[in-house]
């Protein structure tokens, strides 16, 4: 009997090490929200100037791949993140096309983004960001 007991308490130990672990995860910068709004406030500034502008979509991305991976959602890049976030974030289509237009940016030197482009993308990421409750 007490070797039962003592197998009942080791589980359940184990159980709540592993819920502690969850809770933890999630908690870790994920629901720093003022993070996420000082970045994002920081993005809407560079998005004001042409001349800074594709600088605030990569900045946009490389704060929703940092809030994807705060979260816990698994993957080693950010496309593999976004695929694992695909049910939280309703907007995926419109994160995809951003996430798409910070690659060209990036990758292809000759690219420009217009200003249209660029009101699309940012609200695509904000959308996801209010999406996945980061803000």
């Amino acid at each position: 009997m007490s070797l039962s007991i003592t197998i009942i308490v080791i589980v359940l130990a184990v159980v709540v090490l592993v819920l502690l672990n969850l809770v933890n995860r999630v908690n870790v910068k994920g629901t720093d929200k003022e993070h996420f709004k000082n970045e994002w406030n920081d993005i809407s500034e560079l998005a004001k100037d042409p001349k800074t502008s594709p600088m605030s979509i990569i900045n946009a991305d490389k704060l929703l791949d940092e809030a994807l991976k705060c979260l816990g959602f698994s993957g080693n890049t950010m496309a593999e993140r976004l695929i694992s976030a695909k049910r939280q974030i309703k907007s995926k289509d419109q994160v995809w096309s951003a996430h798409k237009l910070r690659n060209k940016l990036v990758h292809e030197t000759s690219k420009n983004a217009s200003k249209s482009e660029i009101k699309i993308a940012l609200s695509g990421y904000h959308k996801a960001f209010k999406e996945l409750g980061v803000f």
